[in-house]
């Protein structure tokens, strides 16, 4: 959830600097992270949801729609950068107060952590859909009461997967 709403931040800031298809914002976001490319699975859902909030327009133009923000959703992408500049300023407050209690290693880790959040870069850069899929599976899980009885395979689950990342 975290995730889709930083994608939401993403295409709102990159609508008020101009109208742009759903492919030509793919393409706009990949070059600027130049790391992280959004799927159209998960870009059209939230330009539709945009739209149904009022905060783009649609216009067609040679077959494409094209996407525009709306006063609304100018009005909202700046509270929303406010809260997400507060938001930023606690986290790295909290990590940089963690740096006194990590060691080197995990210090390192905290170090590029910082920097992607000053640089309001995706954390977990070409793998944020992957990342925002998983939580909203957790988060499912833990809503409908399963992962209490199901506690033993989620972690088996896990457990596996990281055996298998460490691999890498």
């Amino acid at each position: 959830m975290m995730l889709k709403n930083q994608l939401k931040l993403i295409v709102l800031k990159k609508l008020n600097d101009k109208s742009l298809s759903g492919y030509d914002l793919i393409k706009e976001i990949y070059a600027s992270t130049g790391s992280w490319k959004p799927s159209f699975g998960s870009m059209y859902p939230l330009l539709k949801d945009l739209h149904n909030n009022r905060l783009v327009k649609v216009k067609i133009i040679n077959r494409k729609k094209v996407y525009t923000i709306t006063t609304l959703g100018k009005k909202t992408l700046k509270e929303a950068l406010a809260a997400s500049q507060n938001i930023i300023e606690t986290m790295a407050r909290e990590f940089k107060m963690m740096e006194n209690i990590c060691s080197a290693h995990e210090k390192k880790h905290l170090d590029i952590i910082i920097k992607k959040i000053h640089s309001n870069e995706a954390i977990f850069g070409k793998f944020t859909d992957e990342m925002d899929k998983f939580q909203r599976i957790m988060m499912n899980l833990i809503i409908h009461e399963k992962s209490e009885s199901k506690e033993l395979e989620i972690k088996k689950i896990l457990n596996n997967t990281i055996i298998q990342l460490k691999k890498i």
